[in-house]
């Protein structure tokens, strides 16, 4: 019995596997960080992208460089200039319409977007002026579904996730439709 005795009492005083247990809890929480910020930093850098692939390409619509038969789309002016993002022909929607300056409705309408697992495409309003008037303010809102790195991050920054489980990448534009 007392040879059980010490061999407990040394078994419960042993210091061999103290890093070890360390090791264990701390380092899944420390990649969880690392890789939720560079979801993050890869996300951010997405919607910088779109913002300014969208930019480019509403400059692009104003200054005339866009044939008028309709060969190019607004989509596809958008996803030649946005990079990081797979097969953005497929998964963006791309909506524009005038906006009343009278009452300003319609600003705050949300931004639709593809839903990949259906394979549905929201079918958007693209009306880019009743006639061309001059000066008219239009609102251009597009929206790209894209995969996330990790999938947990997204709950951890509040991201916008649809039903697929992809982040929801949405960009709003104004700018004056200056007739030709």
């Amino acid at each position: 019995m007392k040879r059980v005795s010490h061999f407990l009492r040394s078994w419960a005083t042993r210091q061999d596997g103290a890093v070890t247990v360390e090791f264990v809890v701390v380092v899944p929480f420390v990649l969880t960080l690392f890789f939720a910020s560079v979801d993050t930093g890869i996300t951010m850098l997405r919607q910088v992208m779109l913002d300014r692939a969208v930019d480019m390409a509403v400059r692009e619509v104003r200054l005339g460089r866009v044939p008028s038969d309709g060969s190019v789309t607004m989509a596809q002016l958008i996803c030649d200039r946005a990079i990081l993002f797979s097969d953005c022909h497929d998964n963006i929607a791309v909506e524009m319409q005038p906006i009343d300056t009278t009452n300003f409705t319609g600003l705050n309408d949300p931004v639709r977007c593809v839903n990949r697992e259906l394979a549905l495409t929201p079918a958007v309003a693209f009306n880019p002026g009743s006639g061309g008037a001059a000066q008219e303010l239009m609102l251009i809102k597009t929206c790209v579904s894209a995969n996330p790195f990790i999938r947990l991050t997204g709950f951890f920054n509040a991201m916008p996730i649809n039903p697929d489980g992809d982040y929801v990448i949405a960009s709003r534009g104004i700018f004056v439709n200056e007739p030709s």
